[in-house]
């Protein structure tokens, strides 16, 4: 067909989809007659309880790249036996991401496309890649260093504050609350429920979130339990997850699990502190080590009553005979020391007599000495101080004569200018009001003034100021 041609050509041959379809639907009929085993990994396998049938979305993937993708039929009737079969041999439900082995028909249909219509399963396949997946787990926990870690977390003396990881309505952990609370001794446990799924597609994720939300308040517990109960072996994948495993192995609390099945661990069984194989053996677990803690301290308890007593008793015992010793030892170091006493008390009343008479000759000499020289030095000093008494008083008296000399040149000043002699002089003093006259200035005509004389003082009325 070539672009310049009408669309009216009519040597053009046109198809309708129909015709093209069927066509195709032919040509593949043909050239796939019979069945194939083809594996693939279950991207979502899209069950559909109320008809029975199961369309799965395949994917073949590699390092994370789909390389190819393919919606599969499996009607109602294979489907049961299928899944009863793949469950009885591999203790898992078909479900999401899983790799599987299949016999399938390529069918082509012009309305619904083309589907592989799965007629069967080989279980064994299934359980290859499971143990390639959990042994592949397990190496590489082991080549980072992870796979002891939560083995080495030390366990609390008294596991009182227990955090759960279950179902709330399953069976295993309403049992392992019965056993907790039904313990005879009457011990009570603290514990809070973290729920989550433990089986299917979502149960990695959800336990992984629970961890992280125990983790954030960790100091409120002392362990951590998963349980589940029931299903036996049927949905225990999730537990082989790599990721899920490693959340166990690095939990800074210990983790103890009991999900319920007696064959081959799996993988977060093996990192976990303490696997058990149901929830009521974790219960009675973790009963054990609380009675343990009590007997230890009951036990501590009597041990520090007696061994006080046994002490005392012992203590009294050797004190007693250490006494005898000492009594004994006592009395004759007492006597011994009481003879050497005596002894060294007459020879030091001895030699304090001849000191005491020699000390005695000796100071009478010295006495009659010292009596000499001080009655030299006395006329010595008597003779000192004799002069420095003259030479004192001669020094003394010199500035006394200054000073009474000055005085009497500072009288003479002050006497010669006492008003009195100035009057006498044939001075006088003018006042007006009680106050003397230095200016005219002062002065007005009619004003009243006074006239002091060495003798007496006259009143007179101004009459004419001259300046």
């Amino acid at each position: 067909m070539t672009t310049d041609q009408p669309i009216s050509d009519p040597t053009r041959k046109v198809y309708t989809l129909y015709e093209l379809t069927k066509s195709l639907e032919s040509v593949i009929n043909r050239t796939y007659q019979r069945p194939y085993w083809i594996r693939a990994e279950i991207a979502k396998l899209n069950f559909y309880p109320k008809s029975g049938h199961c369309y799965p979305d395949l994917v073949e993937k590699e390092n994370g790249v789909t390389l190819a993708q393919l919606r599969a039929t499996i009607w109602a009737g294979p489907f049961q036996d299928i899944n009863r079969k793949f469950r009885e041999i591999t203790r898992e439900h078909l479900g999401d991401g899983m790799k599987v082995l299949f016999l399938a028909n390529l069918v082509f249909h012009p309305t619904h496309g083309l589907t592989l219509q799965i007629s069967d399963i080989d279980p064994s396949f299934s359980v290859g890649e499971m143990a390639r997946e959990r042994n592949e787990s397990i190496a590489k926990l082991k080549n980072e260093g992870l796979f002891d870690l939560n083995h080495q977390v030390a366990f609390p003396l008294l596991p009182r504050r227990v955090a759960i990881i279950s179902v709330e309505t399953s069976k295993g952990y309403h049992d392992f609350m019965k056993i907790l609370s039904e313990d005879a001794a009457g011990h009570q446990l603290f514990t809070m429920l973290f729920p989550a799924l433990l089986q299917g597609t979502g149960a990695v994720v959800s336990i992984r979130q629970q961890l992280e939300r125990i983790k954030k308040v960790k100091h409120h517990f002392d362990v951590v339990v998963i349980i589940r109960g029931g299903g036996g072996d049927v949905g225990l994948s999730s537990f082989d997850h790599f990721s899920l495993a490693s959340s166990v192995a690095t939990f800074p609390l210990p983790v103890i699990t009991g999900i319920g099945h007696a064959t081959n661990e799996t993988v977060v069984e093996l990192v976990a502190h303490s696997n058990k194989i149901t929830p009521t053996e974790v219960a009675y677990f973790l009963l054990q080590h609380v009675h343990q803690f009590i007997q230890r301290v009951s036990g501590a308890t009597t041990a520090l009553m007696e061994i006080p007593q046994l002490t005392l008793e012992g203590e009294n015992q050797m004190l007693s005979h250490l006494a005898d010793r000492l009594s004994r030892r006592t009395t004759g170091l007492i006597a011994g020391h009481q003879y050497r006493l005596n002894r060294s008390g007459l020879v030091l009343e001895k030699e304090l007599k001849s000191r005491n008479l020699h000390q005695r000759h000796k100071l009478s000499g010295l006495s009659e000495k010292l009596d000499v020289s001080v009655q030299m030095a006395i006329k010595r000093q008597g003779v000192i101080l004799s002069g420095y008494s003259t030479s004192v008083v001669k020094t003394s008296l010199r500035p006394l004569v200054t000073a009474h000399q000055k005085i009497e040149g500072v009288e003479e000043k002050i006497r010669l200018l006492d008003p009195v002699n100035i009057l006498k002089r044939g001075f006088s003093i003018t006042f007006r009001n009680g106050k003397p006259i230095k200016s005219t200035v002062d002065l007005h005509t009619g004003d009243k003034i006074e006239t002091q004389y060495y003798q007496g003082k006259t009143t007179s009325i101004i009459q004419e100021l001259e300046p």
